[in-house]
């Protein structure tokens, strides 16, 4: 029993709407706040290290000066987070 190419056309179109339709909603899910905690808490964490890294390569002493204050802030940034992930009970 041989079936038409427009057939399996018309079913590929279909799967690819399906496809579509499920991608969309999974894009357009919103996040929970405890995700979006959880994602500003893994930011906070990143941008430490840089200045981190910032701080090990500045050899100008207004720079380092610079890299202290943006390291020192960005650290309390991060525990400051940290203290409301952990308040929050968040995993």
């Amino acid at each position: 029993m041989d079936r038409p190419k427009s057939y399996y056309k018309e079913k590929t179109y279909r799967i690819l709407e399906y496809v579509d339709i499920l991608s969309n909603k999974i894009k357009g899910r919103k996040k929970t706040e405890e995700e979006k905690m959880m994602e500003n808490l893994k930011r906070a964490h990143e941008e430490w290290k840089n200045k981190e890294i910032y701080f090990q390569w500045v050899t100008d002493p207004d720079l380092v000066d610079h890299a202290i204050y943006e390291l020192e802030a960005s650290k309390i940034k991060y525990i400051y987070l940290l203290k409301k992930v952990r308040e929050r009970n968040i995993r």
